[in-house]
């Protein structure tokens, strides 16, 4: 069919008309710290806004940053601190220490990963890797009430096995890339854990293990 030029114009109309409609497509973390490589911090926070106002737990620490800092927008203490808040909720273990300044840091050759709970930090470590178990129950209560008394947030967690038939939990702490470097953290725990007899696992057994 020919189209006249009052259908061309007709048929333009209606997909202007319906752009309109269409969603916007949203600016991702790339385009932010590409904005910040470009040295335009303003362009990077509105992007930072945008992700965090959507949830991103990344976009909320580093628009907590810009308005610790004054990078890009009017410093705002209080703001940061709700930005910190909120990343620090969903895991994010960087914003629970600017959220806590006296935060235990990790000990040489700890690796911190961001998760979103000490029952997932296991599966987030690096398989060739090793760890310290510092002690199982078949009591999780009482494996989770001596996680958060250890003060172990985003330095370690817990995972659930299975032994004769009965399910137990067992704490771990760190991620080391040698024996050695896992003996050395060993030798520096409290004497609280140190009597618990805590020794070296490999990562990827206790990933294999884990339920």
């Amino acid at each position: 069919m020919k189209l006249s030029r009052k259908n061309i114009s007709y048929h333009l109309f209606v997909l202007l008309s319906l752009s309109a409609f269409q969603p916007v497509a949203a600016a991702s973390i790339e385009d932010a710290i590409t904005a910040v490589e470009d040295n335009d911090p303003a362009t990077a926070i509105k992007i930072w806004i945008q992700l965090a106002e959507n949830g991103n737990v990344i976009a909320e620490y580093n628009l907590a940053n810009n308005y610790s800092s004054g990078t890009g927008t009017e410093k705002n203490t209080q703001l940061a601190q709700v930005w910190y808040s909120n990343a620090s909720h969903k895991g994010l273990v960087d914003a629970y220490i600017a959220l806590n300044k006296k935060a235990l840091a990790p000990g040489n050759g700890v690796s911190i990963n961001f998760d979103v709970g000490p029952q997932f930090w296991l599966s987030k470590q690096k398989p060739d890797y090793y760890t310290i178990q510092l002690a199982s129950s078949r009591n999780k209560q009482s494996i989770q009430k001596l996680f958060n008394k250890s003060n172990l947030k985003g330095k370690g967690g817990y995972y659930q096995y299975s032994r004769n038939g009965i399910d137990r939990y067992a704490l771990i702490y760190g991620s080391f890339s040698t024996v050695a470097e896992a003996k050395i953290a060993m030798s520096q725990l409290p004497e609280e854990l140190r009597k618990k007899t805590p020794w070296v696992r490999k990562i990827k057994t206790l990933q294999n293990i884990s339920k």
